[in-house]
């Protein structure tokens, strides 16, 4: 497997996983939505944003080839690391959502912008190395 093909693999599966968190936290499940009980605590502008940012991720994955794959997973790992950062400033960023996110929520952020960054540094070094 090269590594643009980890880059399309990561991005699809980052787009899957947010996708279907949003959808499930419209269904308030105990794993994502409103509940004090949920591991996620989300909303319906907060699912919103999942479902955004996974169809992103999607359109990505399949959308772009070559260079442009690995600069769009590089972006979408900057994306999620100003998500972050708004988020753990502003638990319900500024008023936006009605319900603060809670440090699972935190862990994913970081996680899927650690996640991004690297599998796109390892992409684009890979593909600087066999342009040589």
């Amino acid at each position: 497997m090269n590594n643009n093909s980890l880059a399309m693999g990561w991005a699809a599966l980052a787009g899957i996983v947010l996708v279907a968190a949003g959808a499930l936290g419209f269904l308030n499940t105990s794993l994502v939505g409103t509940s004090e009980n949920a591991l996620l605590h989300t909303d319906n502008i907060h699912n919103i944003v999942h479902l955004l940012t996974g169809l992103l991720a999607l359109g990505i994955a399949f959308g772009l080839k070559g260079e442009q794959l690995v600069n769009g997973v590089i972006g979408f790992g900057v994306l999620y690391v100003i998500i972050l950062v708004a988020v753990l400033l502003s638990p319900t960023l500024f008023g936006i959502f009605s319900v603060a996110a809670n440090g699972p929520i935190h862990i994913v952020h970081a996680a899927v912008a650690t996640v991004s960054l690297g599998v796109g540094f390892m992409a684009r070094g890979s593909s600087a190395a066999m342009a040589r």
